[in-house]
């Protein structure tokens, strides 16, 4: 078997169909940007050129004051930066980006937008979609299509679980039975074949057994395009409460990569870790993205499609969720190991009560309906769902 035949190469792309936000560790509040409410802009300052701006205008004692105001809870830079006698124009010099925001409630317009979870963005401050968040979807979708292909393992990893809510144990001693049934589930597959060695491996090796997903190298995904491709919105849960389905228009907004906006990047997939899990090309592991995604979607659907069913024609044109705000159910195995849907559904309906068990106590409690939110933002005017992509091959 010749090295063509070893590793496959394979130039891929992802398409955005809904917002998509890929949360870096920055997190900015209402003193780290300006918002223009009458226009809908947010300004994001340069910190370096923002405080040279401060000390040359002789601002900083009064700066200092507004920042350390405990009367003011909330702090609109923009509101002090006028009572200054300062505007936008003032201060183009220390904008590092702008981007519009889609405002998601029925005010007309508001003064801030509380704080903004920040898109992962290149120095340029350009969008990418980081190699490792690609592998932990394509990690999810294989873990599935290997639950279903091997119902004994299923059923005995369910039944542990099961015997770990149905013994009222907390939240978190359940969530470490969920943790140690992803690493036993992951050792399992792992250890379906020893590792084939050639010439090349290290001779001290420490583990005897392959890694499955070390046999997939994927790239980061950038974005051919030479405009902005940003835009802030917020989040909105549409929450089971006492049983009926209402609408909470949350204060968080994510910066989000825009719909229509297409990403580029490279898979390598080395057959010798990958064939034990019948994976021999992108097309194999692209079949294992869709199947997982409609899992998804039919618990997702059964749960709100009566009311909210036309926001699930978007994943007509996508086969995976992606990024932040998509939801428990996108990320984690744990719904489909039920032998049913309707045990599936009051599993997760007892697992989010205990998850969230200060807000029982104030009479925020689902019994039948679970999943417990389905995760949204307006864009364009238009209720949609987060983070629907389609990932494809060149």
């Amino acid at each position: 078997m010749n090295n063509t035949n070893l590793i496959e190469f394979n130039k891929m792309y992802l398409d955005i169909i809904t917002p998509v936000n890929i949360a870096s560790n920055e997190k900015l509040n209402t003193t780290d940007y300006i918002y223009d409410s009458k226009n809908q802009v947010a300004y994001f300052l340069n910190p370096l050129l923002w405080h040279k701006f401060i000390y040359t205008k002789k601002l900083f004692p009064a700066y200092m004051d507004f920042i350390n105001d405990k009367t003011k809870p909330r702090k609109i830079l923009y509101k002090w930066l006028i009572e200054q006698g300062y505007n936008i124009e003032d201060i183009k010099e220390v904008v590092k980006y702008k981007l519009i925001a889609h405002e998601n409630i029925d005010k007309i317009s508001k003064d801030s937008l509380n704080d903004i979870i920040l898109q992962t963005k290149l120095i340029d401050g350009s969008a990418y979609i980081p190699g490792s968040t690609l592998k932990g979807l394509i990690r999810t979708a294989i873990l599935y299509d290997l639950l279903q292909k091997n119902p004994h393992l299923k059923q005995r990893l369910w039944q542990s679980l099961e015997r770990a809510i149905n013994g009222n144990k907390s939240y978190d001693e359940i969530k470490r039975v969920e943790n140690n049934l992803n690493r036993l589930l992951t050792a399992e597959i792992e250890g379906t074949g020893k590792r084939e060695y050639t010439k090349y491996d290290k001779k001290n090796t420490k583990s005897e057994y392959y890694n499955f997903m070390q046999g997939i190298k994927l790239s980061d995904a950038m974005a051919k395009t030479e405009h902005n491709n940003l835009v802030l919105l917020k989040k909105i849960d549409l929450a089971v409460k006492d049983n009926y389905i209402k609408e909470n228009s949350l204060s968080v907004y994510r910066e989000c990569i825009e719909p229509k906006t297409r990403f580029y990047f490279d898979m390598q997939i080395e057959k010798r870790f990958t064939q034990k899990l019948n994976i021999n090309s992108a097309e194999d592991i692209l079949i294992m993205i869709q199947t997982f995604f409609d899992a998804s979607n039919e618990l997702l659907s059964s749960a709100f499609g009566k009311d909210y069913g036309f926001l699930f024609n978007d994943t007509n044109l996508g086969n995976t969720y992606i990024g932040g705000g998509t939801g428990f159910l996108t990320k984690t195995l744990v719904a489909y190991l039920a032998p049913t849907k309707m045990r599936a559904k009051e599993f997760i309906s007892r697992y989010l009560n205990m998850k969230f068990k200060q807000r029982v106590n104030r009479g925020i409690r689902d019994t039948k309906i679970a999943p417990r939110t389905l995760k949204a933002t307006k864009y364009n005017g238009k209720l949609t769902l987060l983070g629907i992509a389609k990932i494809g091959k060149v």
